[in-house]
C-alpha cells in the first residue's frame, strides 16, 4: 500500500497518530511518502522509530519551498504545506502507480484495503464528498461558485481533499506541477479553499465517490448529528477532524475526539500532547471569552427587547 501526506515539524505528532493507526489497523507493508520542505533526517527516524513495530517504511519527499509564492492563501488552517501535493506527480517515484492521499489530521480505524484496490474505472481520483455530503454551492463563498460554475451547472459534488486514491500512472500522462500553477495564476491566488479548489477545478470530471460516511466522516458534523463515539469507533474506517482539533483548544470538545487521544496513547508522543493539551486548557481563554461574549449578546438582545415591549405597551394604552 503507498500513503502519501503533507507535513512540517509542527505536524510531526499528529501525522505520527495518523500513521500509527494506520497501522495497527492494516498489517500489510505500507510505503509511506512525506512532502516536506523542512523535516531532517532526524525528525523521519524519531518517526520511523515510533512505528517500530509495525511494517511501515516512511519516505521523506523533498520539495522546494520557494516553488510555492508568498501570494497563495494561507493560515494557521491552511499551512503552506497543503499546496505541497499538488507537486507529487512530478516528485513521486517512477514505480508508484497508486497511492492514497491522508491528511495528518485524522485517524485510520479499519482496514483499507477495500478501497485502496478499487478499480479507478477511467477516473483519475476517488474521494469523497466535503462537509459530510453539505457541499451544495450555497455552502461555498462566491469565489468557489465562480471557479465551479460550470461544474455545478452540471450537478458536481464538490470533493474534500483529504482522502484521494490517485491514479498517479494515468495522471502523469496529462498533469504536472506546472499544470496546477497555473491554475492557480489563472484565478490569481484568489481560491477559498486554497488547493483543494484548484483539484476539484482541475480534476471536476475525473471524480468518483467514495462512501464519507465511512471514509471520511467528519468529527464534528458526526457529533452535531448526534452520533456517539462507539457508533463511529465501531463503523467508520477514516474520522477526519477538519476544522478544530482534537488536542487544540479554543473550542468545546465531545466525545467522538476520543477516539484520536485511543490512538495518541499508542505513540511516544502521547505524555507531550496530554501535558500540551492540558496546559491549554488551562491558559487559554478563547472559551471564556466566547462566553463572555455570549452573555454581553444576551443583555444587550434583553435590554432590546424589553424597549420594544414598552413600545407596545404604550401603544396599546
Amino acid at each position: 500500500m503507498n500513503i502519501i501526506t503533507a507535513l512540517n515539524k509542527r505536524y510531526i505528532p499528529y501525522t505520527t497518530v495518523m500513521l500509527t493507526s494506520l497501522a495497527m489497523n492494516n498489517p500489510e507493508k505500507i510505503d509511506v511518502y512525506l512532502l516536506n520542505s523542512e523535516l531532517s533526517d532526524e525528525d523521519i527516524a524519531c518517526m520511523q522509530n515510533a512505528l517500530k513495530n509495525y511494517a511501515v517504511m516512511l519516505h521523506g519527499l523533498k520539495v522546494e519551498r520557494e516553488l510555492f509564492s508568498e501570494r497563495l492563501p494561507h493560515d494557521e488552517q491552511w499551512s503552506i504545506e497543503t499546496y505541497y501535493r499538488l507537486a507529487m506527480l512530478d516528485i513521486l517515484p517512477e514505480c508508484v502507480e497508486r497511492i492514497l492521499y491522508l491528511d495528518g489530521d485524522m485517524v485510520i480505524n479499519k482496514p483499507l484495503q477495500e478501497i485502496y484496490s478499487l478499480d479507478f474505472e477511467g477516473k483519475n481520483i476517488l474521494a469523497c464528498d466535503d462537509k459530510c455530503g453539505h457541499n451544495t454551492p450555497d455552502s461555498y463563498g462566491p469565489k468557489n461558485n465562480q471557479m465551479l460554475k460550470e461544474a455545478y451547472e452540471n450537478g458536481y459534488r464538490y470533493f474534500n481533499a483529504g482522502v484521494m486514491l490517485l491514479n498517479i500512472k494515468q495522471m502523469r500522462k496529462q498533469y504536472s506541477f506546472q499544470v496546477y500553477l497555473d491554475a492557480i495564476e489563472s484565478w490569481n491566488y484568489e481560491m477559498e479553499a486554497p488547493d483543494q479548489d484548484i483539484l476539484n477545478w482541475v480534476h471536476w470530471k475525473e471524480v468518483e465517490y467514495l462512501d464519507y460516511s465511512k471514509y471520511d466522516l467528519f468529527a464534528r458534523v458526526a457529533h452535531s448529528a448526534d452520533v456517539t463515539y462507539e457508533e463511529v469507533k465501531n463503523n467508520v474506517a477514516i474520522i477526519h477532524f477538519a476544522g478544530d482539533k482534537p488536542w487544540a483548544n479554543g473550542s468545546y470538545h465531545f466525545d467522538i475526539e476520543k477516539i484520536w487521544w485511543d490512538y495518541a496513547k499508542e505513540t511516544p508522543y502521547y505524555r507531550v500532547l496530554l501535558e500540551e493539551f492540558v496546559d491549554s486548557a488551562m491558559t487559554d481563554p478563547s472559551i471564556e471569552t466566547m462566553i463572555r461574549d455570549l452573555v454581553s449578546k444576551n443583555e444587550d438582545q434583553k435590554k432590546t427587547l424589553d424597549l420594544v415591549m414598552g413600545k407596545i405597551k404604550g401603544m396599546i394604552t
